[in-house]
């Protein structure tokens, strides 16, 4: 029978008991995210229900057992993580590292600013410091140069690929709730189409043969627009 504890106490509740000198947990951010995890031979699909720069809280029909580590993966995003509880169909896991919550939800890794060092960098720093060692050299700054249109219709094909994940994620939310599909089914459904436009937008738009790529389309209506002659 696998391990189970209950909830550690909701640190936004001012009557929660918590032992003494335990660290405060990291701003959660709720949401809904579909993911899959992976522990020794298990290989399940999950739903992140919240999520911090230290961990998340997940639910899914087959979880790992208390104390068990896993990777958790969204599309390119992955982490290493430890379950720290567990109670029913949920448990809570604490990350090997520090995650971004704006990658995680878009589920696709995002280049640095400018002059940004990250989590890497700042530690790299601390640790320089109780050390009396020498700071880190500064990153260089990214070079921008200038894109031609293929490249930037490349771009823009990526944009609109990362839009639809988010709208994906939207779209689970709304899903998940029975009295939403039961009150607004029709409009559901065509939020699920437009999704599927924007993805067959973006293939198109990044495609070396942009007509052969319409041609290929499914959505039939779609197709025929993208691909019909013109009036003049």
């Amino acid at each position: 029978m696998a391990n189970e504890s209950r909830e550690p106490p909701d640190d936004s509740d001012p009557d929660s008991e918590r032992p003494p000198m335990t660290k405060p947990r990291a701003p959660r951010k709720n949401l809904l995210l579909s993911a899959t995890i992976e522990a020794g031979s298990l290989k399940a699909p999950v739903r992140i229900r919240n999520l911090s720069e230290s961990g998340a809280m997940i639910e899914g029909a087959a979880l790992p057992d208390l104390g068990s580590t896993l990777i958790l993966r969204r599309s390119e995003i992955e982490m290493g993580a430890r379950v720290v509880w567990r109670t029913g169909g949920r448990c809570g896991i604490q990350f090997d590292g520090t995650a971004s919550i704006e990658e995680w939800v878009g589920g696709v890794l995002q280049a640095r600013r400018p002059g940004a060092g990250g989590q890497a960098r700042i530690d790299a720093i601390q640790a320089a410091i109780r050390s009396g060692a020498p700071l880190p050299a500064e990153a260089a700054p990214a070079q921008y140069m200038p894109v031609g249109p293929v490249r930037l219709n490349t771009r823009i094909a990526e944009e609109l690929a990362y839009v639809k994940r988010l709208l994906d994620g939207v779209g689970d939310q709304l899903t998940d709730d029975p009295i939403m599909l039961q009150r607004h089914s029709q409009a559901l459904q065509n939020f699920e189409v437009a999704c599927q436009i924007l993805g067959h937008l973006s293939v198109v738009l990044g495609a070396e043969d942009a007509a052969v790529a319409a041609e290929s389309i499914p959505l039939e209506d779609l197709r025929t627009r993208l691909v019909r002659k013109a009036l003049f």
